[in-house]
């Protein structure tokens, strides 16, 4: 397992750590400076995840309170855009760091991608996804600049074939399904 910025940045694939990025990582104009990047298999959502009881129940409500995000995400510039202005917005390093900050207060909110916080709720009904926010934001494979041309293409025909004979819609509603 790598960090994530070292991911995002091209950096982890750059230096022949691996071969390809499958990590939830949002294709954006500035990673495509640093990354190759296949067809999109996912769209994403973010969500903010509160205690049940917390009377949070938007963005606007976190005026003055703590805000969880993974550094280095779509969803830190989200809240970053969005979130009111005394809002703290506190960055972790990695995912898992912020399920147990938001059990210890240290942050009142979560905001990341909705299939991370829809596992979340299911898994203790303590906490409650209180609204999505449509990104448009697409996931790719990630890969090295230039450099993995035949794995890229093979990976993109992978995708083509796994939609068109209809194994790609039944992984998406085993795995991916947020409902």
């Amino acid at each position: 397992m790598v960090d994530f910025d070292g991911l995002q940045s091209g950096a982890t694939l750059a230096t022949g750590q691996c071969d390809i990025a499958a990590s939830a990582m949002t294709i954006t104009e500035e990673r495509r400076a640093n990354l190759d990047f296949s067809d999109p298999y996912y769209d994403s959502l973010q969500s903010l995840l509160v205690r049940a009881d917390s009377g949070i129940s938007s963005i606007k409500d976190l005026s003055g309170k703590n805000l969880g995000v993974q550094q280095g995400t779509t969803g830190e510039a989200y809240a970053s855009e969005n979130a009111p202005a005394d809002a703290e917005i506190i960055g972790y390093p990695s995912d898992a760091d912020l399920e147990p900050a938001i059990r210890a207060g240290n942050i009142d909110a979560i905001l990341r991608d909705r299939p991370v916080n829809v596992e979340h709720e299911r898994s203790d009904s303590t906490y409650t996804i209180v609204e999505d926010y449509n990104t448009d934001e697409q996931y790719g494979f990630a890969f090295a600049k230039g450099e993995k041309r035949a794995l890229l293409a093979a990976v993109n025909d992978a995708l083509i074939q796994l939609r068109s004979d209809g194994t790609y819609q039944q992984i998406y509603d085993g795995y991916f399904s947020a409902n």
